[in-house]
């Protein structure tokens, strides 16, 4: 959290006309989609990696019996933080025309006991499907691997209504600053939260205002190296504008990109700037 200062004189700042303003994006579509796409392609791929494994477990369950006509080929183990585990293991069922190579993944939360695997299939099936062959460990550590299995989906989903959520204030936030244009805006400052590198070489900035008696936070994407219009030398201060009725204000860019402002009027614009602030805002 930061307390905004008592906001100097910024009066003489602006020119005395509307301006239109221009904000930058919110949430660019490239990195929204970037985001959307990796966070869809991991849910896809937990569910294509683990799900067919824990279905056939799931449906073999039951009396097993060992399964005869086939054999394991290869079978690796690995732990993971000392809690999650990692099996995958190929079998190779019937022999010929008829052989059939198969995968298994295992990941599971729990403990990991060595030796050997037993492949297993449902007692009364013949065992020529290659599918309604398991093995122990994926009946033994069932109720474990689909415990980590909804652990990965479950945070993934979360994940993806977070993202939902942010880009609907993204949205909320743009149509909010194209309000601001052609309004009678003054400066205030804001606090800068810090800033995250996304996706086409820009970075989001979130900062905090003061509305209604409580702090709100938004967030605009700047190109990487445009920095915002810093009031503090920490750079935990910058300029911004808000409109004549409050609102989410417009986190101002040291180029002040956003506004239409003639080469004179930005001269003037920080000039005003650097007096109201003892010199301390810095181009």
């Amino acid at each position: 959290m930061h307390e905004s200062p008592a906001t100097p004189d910024f009066s003489r700042a602006l020119p005395d006309r509307p301006v239109t303003v221009r904000p930058p994006a919110t949430i660019g579509p490239m990195s929204a989609l970037g985001l959307f796409t990796l966070l869809f392609g991991l849910l896809a791929g937990a569910v294509s990696w683990l799900g067919p494994d824990l279905v056939r477990d799931w449906r073999i369950g039951g009396e097993v019996v060992a399964a005869q006509g086939a054999r394991i080929e290869e079978q690796r183990c690995r732990s993971r933080l000392m809690v999650f585990n990692v099996c995958d293991v190929t079998f190779v069922a019937g022999s010929g025309a008829s052989e059939q190579r198969q995968a298994l993944w295992y990941f599971f939360i729990g403990r990991l006991e060595g030796g050997p695997l037993v492949l297993v299939r449902p007692k009364g099936s013949l065992g020529g499907d290659a599918n309604e062959i398991t093995t122990d460990l994926g009946l033994d550590r069932l109720y474990p691997r689909l415990l980590a299995f909804a652990l990965i989906v479950g945070m993934l989903a979360i994940c993806i209504a977070l993202s939902v959520q942010v880009l609907r204030q993204g949205v909320a936030t743009r149509r909010a600053l194209l309000a601001l244009s052609g309004q009678a805006l003054h400066p205030v400052i804001v606090g800068l939260e810090g800033s995250i590198t996304i996706a086409h070489k820009r970075r989001r900035w979130t900062y905090v205002y003061e509305e209604g008696g409580r702090q709100e936070r938004a967030f605009i994407e700047l190109a990487k190296g445009v920095d915002p219009l810093f009031v503090t030398p920490d750079g935990k201060r910058a300029l911004a504008l808000a409109g004549p009725g409050g609102g989410v204000p417009l986190l101002l860019d040291k180029e002040l990109s956003a506004l239409d402002l003639t080469e004179a009027e930005r001269e003037a614009f920080f000039a005003a700037c650097r007096k109201a602030l003892g010199n301390e805002t810095e181009r």
